[in-house]
Formats: structure tokens, sequence, C-alpha cells
């Protein structure tokens, strides 16, 4: 599905460049999100994805270029004034508690109060109600080190969206779930494009990709090589696009 052009852009990000001493991670990058949208930001490992996306989150200063959110000019001091401004991001290392139940992992931090103490009731039914709401099905009582590896990540998913993030990041999110798992997220952020979150799901997997994305924006050795639509974009395409030659897909 092609983006709609009529739906307001989240984020602008125009000429992003990020360096380390004896590398360019990223060079004039610039990516447009509009609302509802699913962004792929597809490379190589090594292609400068993490990167730009932790510049969008706060993670790292951009050394030249800048930030639009929501239609203002922003240099972001770090992750809670991305999140203040409706960002969420999940990384591949989950950052949970593992003897915290799920609803105490999603509230923490942004606990609701009745004074003195947590309102537990109202957090347990304000986490069960968006599991319900976005299809991320999950016991709210349950302690997360007894969950599997794909519940986790939807707590994960869940700390996002509590806090009100309507710019979702999902970095490398299926690399640590099962093809059933991953085909069950790719219809969740399905959901969400269609409730109004806008998704950037970094991947260098191209049938998951051409399965859920909007619109598809590569990178090679952290630059820019082009943007496109999976109409327009064949698997082979694609690939050649992500590596500079042509690839050869289909195994003897």
């Amino acid at each position: 599905m092609a983006a709609d052009t009529d739906r307001p852009v989240l984020l602008q990000a125009t000429g992003l460049t990020k360096r380390f001493p004896g590398v360019v991670a990223n060079e004039d990058v610039s990516l447009t999100l509009r609302q509802g949208e699913i962004l792929a930001l597809l490379g190589e490992n090594g292609a400068g994805k993490s990167t730009l996306v932790k510049m969008i989150y706060g993670l790292y200063a951009p050394d030249e270029g800048e930030i639009q959110i929501k239609g203002e000019t922003v240099r972001l001091s770090g992750p809670r004034d991305a999140i203040k401004r409706g960002i969420g991001m999940v990384h591949q290392h989950f950052q949970l508690v593992p003897v915290f139940t799920v609803a105490e992992n999603v509230i923490l931090g942004d606990e609701p109060i009745r004074w003195p103490f947590v309102n537990m009731r109202k957090a347990r039914d304000e986490v069960a109600r968006l599991s319900e709401e976005y299809g991320l099905k999950v016991d709210v009582d349950a302690r997360v080190e007894d969950l599997p590896v794909g519940t986790q990540q939807r707590v994960e998913i869940l700390k996002a969206l509590y806090r009100k993030a309507d710019i979702l990041i999902l970095d490398e999110p299926t690399a640590v779930l099962t093809p059933q798992e991953t085909d069950e997220l790719l219809r969740v952020m399905r959901g969400f494009a269609d409730s109004g979150v806008a998704v950037i799901f970094i991947t260098h997997k191209l049938r998951e990709v051409l399965a859920v994305a909007d619109t598809i924006e590569v990178l090679r050795g952290g630059k820019p090589v082009g943007t496109t639509v999976p109409a327009e974009a064949p698997q082979e395409s694609l690939a050649q696009m992500m590596v500079g030659r042509g690839v050869l897909l289909e195994v003897a």
C-alpha cells in the first residue's frame, strides 16, 4: 500500500550526518514519515540504520542536518525528550526488569499515582486496554522472566504505546522471533498504521519489507540509495540497491 501523501507529516529528517572516530556512520540522510505510514529502513548490517534512528530517538546528536517533529525543528536532548514528543523505540535488546510483572514494566518511570501510592489497579486496567486495542495479547500480571521472547517484545511495544507514542521505531524486531511470531508482528504493525501510528521498521529481510511496508528507504554504507514502494520494487531490485550489485536470490 502506498503512503497517503494527504496525511500529515509527523517526522522529517533532512541531511542527517553522524561521524565517529575513523568512520562516517551516516552521510546526508533524509526521510519523511507520515501519520499511519510504515516506513521500512532497509540495508545490510552496518549500513547505518540503527545510527540513523538513534539520532531520531535522541540517543545521538547529529553532526549535521535537521529533525522536525510535527512541523517543529528540534534538537533532542535524549530519549526522554523524544518520548515527550511522541517517539517510542523498541531496541533489539529488551530493557525490561525480569522479576517485575508486565504491568509493572510498562508503567515503570511513568506510574499513575493515587497519593502517596502507585495506583496499580488503574495501571493494570490501562495496560490491559492497550493490549486489547492493539492486538498485543499478554497477561498483565505475568512476570516478564516467565514469558517467551516474542511476548517480551510485546511488553516493550506496550511501554511505548502507554507513553502515547504516535511514532514507533522497531529496530530489527523480527531477529528474535519465530516465523509465526514474525507474521503476527507484521499484522500488528499494520494495525498500528490503521490506527494512525507511524512506524519505522528497521530490517534487512526483503520478504518482510514487501509484505508490510508502505515506503522503503534503502541505505548502503551509511548513505541513502533511494526511496521506493513495494509495488515498484521486486526483491531483486531491492537486493541490488542494498549491496550495489546484482544478486542471485534463488538457491539451487
